[in-house]
């Protein structure tokens, strides 16, 4: 816990546009690859048919396809990013055990390559956290501004009641 805190630190420091911007791109592509399930929900749900998923098979399908969806949405906006990857990688990962790497392991765009780049990405940004530019740091820094604002406010009432005499302990008129 401490190491992911020391790291979005060093995030929120040195803002790395670049950093940003990878998690936008995984965030598109995972809303994109749900919206390619739910046009394409029985191709889907052939691939859970083979690995031996009878019965559950239509429901995993809807599941995987509007969890892409929303966690793709997620990341890209970084709100709550860390449970978004939390929660996609275990359907990646269970895309990296479907696939078989025997077929085109070496090509780019081999169905294993991309799920297990897709596995590589969401456990960076599991660490990393939602970066600069995202919903997570607006709001981080929205609540330490209303911190401030609000010791600011108690100190100054504690202040003016000192100085009516209320802390002080002096009779008072």
């Amino acid at each position: 816990m401490e190491f992911t805190k020391d790291v979005e630190k060093w995030h929120h420091k040195h803002r790395v546009v670049l950093y940003d911007y990878g998690r936008i791109a995984l965030g598109c592509f995972l809303l994109f690859k749900g919206v390619q399930f739910l046009f394409n929900i029985t191709a889907l749900e052939q691939i859970l048919l083979e690995s031996k998923l009878y019965s559950l098979s239509t429901f995993l399908a809807y599941t995987i396809a509007s969890i892409h969806v929303v966690g793709g949405l997620m990341i890209m906006v970084g709100w709550h990013t860390r449970i978004a990857c939390l929660v996609q990688i275990p359907i990646v990962m269970c895309a990296v055990l479907f696939f078989s790497p025997t077929h085109d392991l070496f090509s780019l765009y081999s169905p294993f390559a991309v799920a297990l780049y897709t596995l590589l990405f969401l456990a960076f940004y599991l660490v990393g956290g939602s970066g600069y530019y995202s919903f997570d740091h607006k709001q981080m820094v929205e609540r330490k501004h209303l911190l401030k604002r609000h010791k600011s406010q108690t100190l100054k009432a504690r202040l003016m009641r000192e100085d009516r005499g209320v802390n002080t302990g002096l009779p008072q008129m």
